[in-house]
């Protein structure tokens, strides 16, 4: 066998420093894109409850607006 190709078989090995190298470098990439999505999750669902709460503050003012109305046709009778 010549050198080259122990030193290929070696480098292909699970159990290699290359091979593990390539492994952490993968796990590594894949958490990076969780983490990612997570805080473009976690942004969106600001975004989304911050409009919500616009909304819900909107129909207060409208169902506010709709009792003084209310009262002012009750007191006008």
């Amino acid at each position: 066998m010549s050198d080259a190709s122990t030193t290929t078989n070696t480098a292909s090995t699970p159990g290699s420093t290359a091979a593990r190298e390539q492994a952490t470098s993968i796990v590594d990439t894949i958490f990076d894109l969780g983490f990612g999505w997570a805080a473009t999750g976690l942004k969106l669902g600001k975004t989304a409850l911050e409009q919500s709460a616009k909304t819900l503050e909107q129909t207060a003012k409208a169902l506010e607006n709709l009792a003084t109305e209310l009262e002012k046709k009750d007191v006008q009778k």
